[in-house]
């Protein structure tokens, strides 16, 4: 069993192709269609032509990456497939290694794998829909988007279009992009110029991401350690925070809406003096 032109596709849309190495969201060094140093294939060979690990800024050809995408399947992430399930269809099988090309290995000790390996597909395609959705505690667009899209392939032999009108993972990033006062309009799922001005202006102050106005997997990468630590700053800043954070979400300023945060921690600062000393303002003189 191999995978199918159709699921190596599906494999390379999902992860999204980087030439220069960048910090994925959990700070691992990443490059191509999601390749680490944690590869054993993958390490090998770079290793090999370069004698030395992968560097921050490193770069890889597309035609490089396609050709060590099919070889790391082949070597590293179909064989535990072969093995878990002894007869399945190509369109199972396809989407049984993106899952584990995604999740890695041990995703096949799971609930759903154990449906699939006692034959219940239908069983299985639910419970894969629901898992492996977060990272960091938070659920993601895209892994919410390519889970659905395993489990339909499961089921159905569905491949999904590689193009869709509104995308979840766009509008995460317009958010994000929002929240960090680069504000690209509104959150609409759909690629404009202010879209693209907007990230063009993140990369800038982002080096080394390359300026070319792609969000791709390091862009969004970084953009969701950025808004991480928003998120932590602006919790640690107590009553105020609550505010801050609905009003960024929403594309306003950082800057108004902490000046709006502490006035409102100020004003409620100076209730609670003249309630406490309501006694001395209100006695008879």
């Amino acid at each position: 069993m191999t995978i199918t032109d159709k699921g190596l596709a599906f494999i390379a849309g999902h992860e999204g192709f980087v030439s220069k190495a960048y910090l994925d969201p959990a700070g691992v060094l990443t490059i191509g269609y999601g390749f680490t140093m944690r590869s054993r294939v993958f390490s090998s060979w770079w290793g090999t032509r370069h004698s030395e690990a992968l560097r921050l800024g490193d770069r890889l050809t597309r035609f490089d990456a396609n050709t060590l995408l099919r070889r790391l399947i082949e070597e590293e992430y179909a064989p535990p497939v072969v093995q878990r399930f002894k007869q399945l269809k190509p369109h199972q099988s396809d989407a049984c290694i993106s899952a584990v090309y995604n999740l890695g290995p041990r995703a096949l000790r799971w609930k759903w794998a154990q449906a699939l390996a006692r034959g219940d597909v239908v069983g299985a395609s639910r419970l894969l829909e629901r898992t492996g959705t977060t990272a960091g505690g938070r659920k993601l667009p895209g892994l919410v988007r390519r889970r659905r899209e395993e489990a339909q392939l499961l089921l159905s032999g569905k491949y999904p279009r590689e193009a869709q009108a509104v995308d979840a993972v766009l509008q995460q990033t317009q958010k994000a992009l929002a929240s960090l006062g680069y504000a690209p309009g509104p959150a609409d799922g759909r690629i404009g110029p202010r879209t693209t001005r907007a990230v063009m202006r993140f990369q800038r102050d982002t080096p080394p991401l390359a300026v070319d106005g792609i969000a791709g997997p390091a862009t969004r990468a970084a953009l969701q350690r950025k808004t991480a630590a928003q998120r932590q700053q602006l919790t640690s800043l107590g009553a105020g925070a609550g505010l801050i954070l609905t009003a960024a979400s929403t594309g306003v300023s950082p800057l108004i809406a902490v000046t709006v945060a502490a006035a409102v921690g100020l004003a409620i600062l100076g209730l609670g003096f003249l309630w406490r000393n309501r006694g001395r303002f209100l006695a008879p003189n």
